[in-house]
């Protein structure tokens, strides 16, 4: 009996130690991605080419200027994407078009500092060949089925787009979107 209780308490420490460095681990691998540059200084790809881009490529980055944050931005939304950074709806606009802009990210990983931002806070979107900048005027909790957030719009929006509640455990039932409209463009070519 008493060997089994040793046993018992090896394995339950075991299993605590192996969860505490794994969640240590992906904390400073976000971490490390999320502070370093995306594309400056050597911008290679030209934004009018960003339609024949594959799923996976990298084709910008979020910077939150008032979180020190560089959020890397690839084209997709599949599972393995969204393991890397933050991904592109591919049937949403581009940045630079007058349309809706939609980006996804884990709530746990690189959008977990949305539930930080407030009303009128900035939000860099960083291309090839320019930088995007909006300011963030709406937020919003909708069912997790809902797709109006996909839906096309009359002037340059970006849509932040994550899983809520932010401490749920498992696949959470709604989406918490961030909505922030276009206020400058910057066009780098002429800078």
């Amino acid at each position: 009996m008493k060997n089994k209780r040793k046993m018992i308490g090896i394995s339950c420490l075991s299993i605590g130690l192996f969860m505490v460095l794994y969640t240590l681990t992906s904390y400073w691998t976000i971490n490390s991605i999320t502070k370093q540059p995306v594309l400056h200084p050597n911008r290679i790809m030209d934004l009018s080419k960003l339609r024949q881009v594959h799923a996976g490529e990298k084709i910008g980055a979020i910077i939150v200027p008032n979180k020190n944050n560089t959020i890397p931005v690839y084209e997709g939304t599949s599972a393995k994407i969204l393991e890397k950074g933050v991904g592109h709806y591919r049937k949403s606009a581009l940045p630079g078009e007058n349309n809706n802009v939609v980006l996804s990210g884990h709530r746990d990983t690189f959008f977990k500092f949305l539930k930080e931002l407030k009303k009128n806070d900035s939000l860099i979107l960083e291309t090839t060949d320019k930088d995007y900048e909006y300011k963030i005027t709406k937020f919003s909790i909708v069912a997790s089925n809902d797709t109006t957030i996909l839906s096309p719009k009359s002037r340059p929006i970006l849509t932040l787009t994550t899983c809520y509640p932010f401490s749920y455990i498992g696949n959470a039932p709604k989406r918490y979107i961030v909505t922030a409209e276009l206020i400058k463009t910057i066009d780098l070519a002429n800078k």
